[in-house]
């Protein structure tokens, strides 16, 4: 059957004869289609190429009842993601909103005649909710396409008080998706079709939903470096840095361009200002985490000249390890397995 999504779209309104996203809505519903997002074209991409989606569409009135429709059947029941679609009459390229804002300011009446300003959609402690969509994603697999764009404003109309329930009442019922993120939810506001075709924003709509439902998978680089006394320096990160206390051989994310041993040249001079150079590999394996899918690629190092006194940017403290000292530091959760295994062979054999 494919992963199902829910895609809503609105009914025309004020001046409009038509909506763009209603189209598009009656277009997809019911369809089951396979979609390609071809060949990776950096080091964040998409954990899958193909997405198989089940599409499930409807049509919303442009009122407070079709802002509420979606939030209040999630406790009932919840797809793998959900993309609500709508017309931003002013603008030229597809926008992928990132944020829902808990106000409204209605510029015109909505469909029921209903007009406000300065009200809070729900009372809650946020003035502002993030997309539970893989925003980042979407905008990197789109990297130099000028047909889709990254917004922080949604408006204070319909479009946002829709954006707004929804997200909300995804956190506050723990929706999970079948990786066990939080489900995604994501408003798209799309131009008028005389700015960009209705087939041509069909296609990028379903691209953009096949993303939304994947995880990103990002490729990552660690360097073993070893020293003239057969010792691997590991480094601590530093109560900054995301899973701060946890040790583990630095390095980092390989970034658009660059090749992994680059890589790991860079992440070593901006982390601690040594120059180093990646030998061979060593291991490569994947861990998945709910939000993502990291591809760790290491290396064996060696520094190019003496080690003059580190500047540690991202970690607080580093040591050189023996063999017999491996696990005596606590090692990040996906890494301990590699460090048994290093154990096991031998500094000396990597």
């Amino acid at each position: 059957m494919g992963i199902e999504v829910w895609v809503t779209g609105f009914e025309p309104f004020g001046n409009h004869k038509s909506n763009i996203s209603q189209e598009i809505v009656q277009l997809l519903d019911g369809i089951n289609d396979t979609i390609s997002l071809g060949v990776a074209k950096g080091p964040h991409a998409a954990e899958n190429r193909q997405s198989k989606i089940n599409f499930k569409g409807e049509v919303l009135s442009v009122n407070q009842k079709g802002s509420c429709v979606i939030a209040k059947r999630l406790s009932k029941r919840f797809p793998q993601a959900i993309v609500h679609l709508g017309l931003a009459e002013d603008r030229d390229a597809i926008s992928i909103e990132a944020t829902a804002y808990n106000e409204l300011d209605f510029r015109i009446a909505d469909n029921d005649g209903r007009k406000i300003s300065g009200v809070s959609i729900v009372d809650s402690r946020h003035s502002l909710l993030h997309s539970t969509a893989p925003i980042n994603l979407i905008m990197e697999e789109f990297h130099d396409d000028e047909r889709i764009v990254k917004s922080e404003d949604p408006g204070r109309f319909i479009c946002n008080e829709i954006y707004f329930r929804t997200i909300d009442a995804i956190e506050r019922e723990e929706c999970r998706d079948r990786v066990g993120r939080i489900v995604p939810v994501l408003f798209v506001h799309l131009p008028p079709h005389e700015k960009l075709h209705t087939d041509i924003q069909v296609e990028l709509v379903k691209r953009i939903i096949a993303i939304t439902v994947q995880r990103p998978q990002m490729e990552v680089v660690g360097g073993m470096l070893r020293d003239h006394e057969n010792r691997l320096l590991a480094a601590r990160r530093s109560s900054q840095e995301y899973m701060a206390g946890f040790w583990e051989f630095p390095g980092g994310k390989v970034e658009r361009g660059e090749s992994h041993d680059a890589a790991l040249a860079r992440e070593y001079l901006e982390e601690f200002g040594w120059k180093i150079k990646p030998v061979r590999i060593c291991e490569k394996y994947s861990h998945a985490w709910p939000e993502m899918v990291v591809n760790l690629t290491f290396f064996l190092c060696e520094s190019e000249d003496d080690l003059p006194p580190a500047v540690m940017t991202s970690h607080d403290e580093y040591r050189w390890l023996t063999e017999n000292e491996l696990l005596d530091v606590n090692w990040l959760p996906p890494d301990v397995e590699f460090v048994h295994r290093i154990k096991s062979r031998g500094i000396e054999n990597l």
